[in-house]
Parts: C-alpha cells; structure tokens; sequence
C-alpha cells in the first residue's frame, strides 16, 4: 500500500522543478550564485541521509532511483524545496538575523512534525521507534539544527568596512557577483554546514536531549507552529508579492503538506492527516498573504 499511496519521487521532483523556476526567475542579475544554492543543499542533504541510514538512526523502503542503494533520490531532491523555500519565505519576513535564523529553522520543522508520522505510518520510511508517533526526538532536533547549519555558512561573510564577520540573507549574497563567492558556495558551504552539524549534534547525545518524552514533544510542536504563525501574522505586509513567483516558495511547501494530508486520509490515518493540517498553517499563511499585490512597490517601478 505504501508504494501506491506515497509516492515522494514525484514530490521531489516537483519541488526541484518549482525551486529552479523561482531561482531563475527571482535573482535575474546573479541567476548563477542563485542557482548554486541548489546542489549545493543536494549534496548536503544526501550526504545528512546517507550518514543516517548508514548509522542506522533511519531506513527507507526502496524506489526506482537510490544514492548508493539505500537513500531514495526523491528524498534528497525534496531537501531542495523544503530548505529552500524556508530560507525565502524567512527571508520576505524581513527579521533581524536571529529572528530569520530560528525562524528558517522552524518552518522547516513545521513540516516534519505532521510529515514523518504520516511517512511512518505508511511505510516510506522508519526509525524503529519513537516517543512522538513512533519517530525520535533526535529526529526534530535534526530538522531543526539542520536549515541553520546550511544558512549561515552560505551567508557567511567578512565586512571589510566593520572587520567583524556577517551572515548576509540570500539576495544580499546575489549582489556580490564574483567568482571568489561562486567558489565559496561550491567547496566551502557544505564542508562549512557539516561542521556546525557535527558541533550540534553533540546536544543529541545528552540524555536530558535525547531521551525526550511524548509530552514535551507536543508541546515543542505546538511552539513550532504557533512561532512561525506568529511570525508570519507581524510580518504580513512584507509578504505582499511583487512577482507571481513569490508565490513558489509557499506553493511549494503546501504541496508537500497537503500530499500527506491526502496520503494519511487514503490510509485511515485521519487524525494524522489534521496533524498536519495544523503544521502547515504556516504556510497556508504566507501564500494568502502573498496573494496580495505589493501596490507601492509596482507603482514606484
């Protein structure tokens, strides 16, 4: 049943297909650099996937197309979408950096906390186990530590002006069109993010983290959501779309979010299926408020 009701190949796919379009048509001026993002988080993921398959923290039943026979490439291909997207919706909300740091990374989360149960439950992928509907609590700490150790390192910067070092946001990165950048992004960024992982990481292995029961976890979600809700509801007016390719980034996490809405249904897994409902407020928010035109900004053009 699982191969017929969860079919994430396609996901994947469309969530790659949906970022290139945006990168392409978002960053005119610097579409290489924007477009480096892309296996740049690739490689990052498939690498985050394959470690975890090979630790044996998580197994995934096969498909038509694997990494080295054991990760789906689909899996890795919807890494693309969901970091992505994350990091531009965060990005439109216009925070201050430690707001758009934790705030990429929720929303990100946000997902995961209706998705994997749905997953589980349907057979496309396992833990073994696990205190929030048979998933792990390590497994949110990685969702949530994961976005931030890809964010920084490509935003990471030296400002010559105050000799101190700076995480630019993804356009600001678009305007230093140079080759020293493009090189940067392509052989430091991930050997960077994989650094700040295995840093974090080391929390996952305090037993105070580790071990963290069902209570606590719906409780972290319940933050989750209502953070990165709360966070889109102040900052609505800066979500007003200026191009019909803002709109990709929500658009984007939906469709995943509703596929397993509809899969979780399809299965008997009713309550599942509101779960994630309820964690894909968020991005319901962002594509309503995105649907208003940016007046001022078109007339000024």
């Amino acid at each position: 049943m699982s191969e017929v009701v969860l079919l994430p190949g396609l996901i994947g796919y469309i969530l790659t297909g949906l970022t290139i379009v945006h990168a392409l048509m978002d960053a005119k001026k610097n579409r290489i650099q924007r477009i480096l993002i892309l296996p740049t988080i690739f490689v990052f993921a498939a690498f985050l996937e394959v470690m975890g398959v090979i630790t044996g923290l998580f197994s995934y039943a096969t498909e038509l197309i694997m990494i080295l026979d054991r990760v789906p490439l689909s899996i890795t291909l919807s890494w693309v979408g969901i970091i992505y997207s994350s990091m531009i919706i965060t990005e439109r909300l216009k925070l201050s950096l430690w707001q758009r740091i934790l705030t990429t990374s929720l929303i990100a989360l946000c997902l995961d906390w209706g998705m994997d149960p749905i997953a589980v439950e349907s057979g496309a992928w396992s833990f073994g186990g696990g205190e929030y509907f048979n998933v792990p609590a390590v497994n949110f700490f990685g969702w949530l530590f994961i976005p931030l150790a890809y964010l920084i390192p490509y935003g990471l910067t030296w400002d010559k002006v105050s000799k101190k070092l700076k995480i630019l946001n993804i356009t600001e990165v678009d305007l230093r069109n140079s080759p020293i950048r493009k090189l940067y992004t392509v052989f430091f960024v991930v050997p960077f993010g994989l650094g700040i992982l295995m840093l974090l990481g080391f929390f996952t292995r305090i037993p105070l983290f580790y071990n963290l029961n069902s209570v606590i976890l719906v409780i972290w979600a319940i933050f989750t959501i209502v953070w990165a809700c709360g966070i889109v509801f102040w900052k609505k007016k800066t979500l007003k779309k200026t191009n019909w390719f803002d709109l990709i980034p929500p658009i984007s996490l939906l469709i995943i979010s509703y596929y397993y809405v509809i899969s979780s249904f399809i299965i008997g897994q009713v309550m599942l299926g509101l779960l994630m409902l309820i964690a894909a407020l968020p991005y319901l928010l962002v594509f309503v408020f995105s649907l208003r035109k940016n007046r001022f900004i078109e007339e000024s053009i």
